[in-house]
């Protein structure tokens, strides 16, 4: 299954930034390259669009930190959560951070990352 892919955009300091918000694919889940991101100021934003919860796993990578396991959360209805991760935890060698949507019940909404 190839994932789809949320794009991360740079943001310019004291200037606005265009932001590209990535809809939730359910059935292939999403990854971020952070191969090319300084990830210290890297955030990752979801959002349920509806009125609709949905559940989500950022899984681990295989860096130093990875023994301590996957990230589980949910977003309430129409919610917003963001999150800033800790590569040695959730960065894969390949340079990717895999997020699964494990439960929507019909949830729709966006994905999207933001380097700072």
């Amino acid at each position: 299954m190839a994932r789809s892919a949320v794009t991360v955009t740079s943001a310019v300091l004291n200037a606005s930034t265009e932001i590209t918000k990535d809809a939730f694919d359910i059935a292939n889940d999403h990854s971020i390259d952070v191969s090319n991101v300084n990830t210290t100021k890297l955030t990752i934003y979801i959002e349920t669009l509806d009125t609709h919860a949905a559940d989500f796993t950022i899984k681990a990578g295989d860096g130093q930190a990875a023994g301590i396991g996957d990230l589980t959360f949910s977003t309430s209805a129409a919610g917003l959560k963001v999150i800033t991760l800790d590569s040695a935890r959730f960065k894969d060698s390949d340079g990717l951070i895999l997020i699964d949507i494990v439960s929507s019940a019909g949830a729709t909404g966006n994905i999207w990352a933001v380097e700072a």
